[in-house]
């Protein structure tokens, strides 16, 4: 039986979003939730939890998109708490974060964001992406991916030697 696609859910509250990610995390979708996080990061939001007890799987290149805006906000001067708060995630999700070394750039929490807050969440609308937009945006977060913990670059080399000719013969 296929996974449902991905849905995201948004409710800003500021200085902070609650977003809803359900079905699967992946590559179709990171561009999307990239471009979210920057736009909402542009308009001052400062903290982002990400409900995730709807996602059933998260891929490398949705992960990597979230290592790479983890890193590129960087820690909060004077305080001890992450740009990022991944609630209700499942073993597998967390797994895979934890392996892929993009645990320690965000906060945890088991339990669910309470279902009246996520009422409220407007539904993204998601995006038809070019295929060099998605290799680009795959390419990047596997190259991030490699350079935050180095066992990863074994697990992407040849994933990221394709994406690179793939982009080389459009340029």
């Amino acid at each position: 039986m296929p996974l449902p696609g991905c849905k995201i859910l948004v409710l800003v509250e500021p200085p902070a979003a609650i977003i809803k990610i359900a079905g699967r995390a992946a590559a179709e979708n990171a561009r999307d939730f990239q471009q979210l996080i920057q736009r909402l990061h542009g308009d001052g939001i400062a903290r982002f939890a990400l409900d995730l007890s709807g996602c059933l799987l998260m891929d490398s290149t949705f992960s990597g998109v979230l290592a790479g805006l983890a890193t590129e906000m960087g820690p909060t001067p004077g305080d001890d708490w992450q740009h990022f708060t991944i609630v209700g995630a499942n073993a597998r999700v967390l797994d895979l974060l934890d392996n892929l070394g993009v645990l320690p750039l965000v906060d945890v929490l088991e339990n669910c964001i309470a279902e009246h807050k996520l009422a409220e969440c407007q539904e993204l609308e998601l995006a038809q992406h070019s295929k060099t937009e998605m290799a680009t945006c795959c390419l990047e977060a596997h190259k991030l991916l490699m350079k935050l913990k180095p066992e990863n670059a074994a697990k992407f080399r040849t994933v990221t030697e394709i994406l690179e000719q793939q982009l080389s013969t459009v340029a």
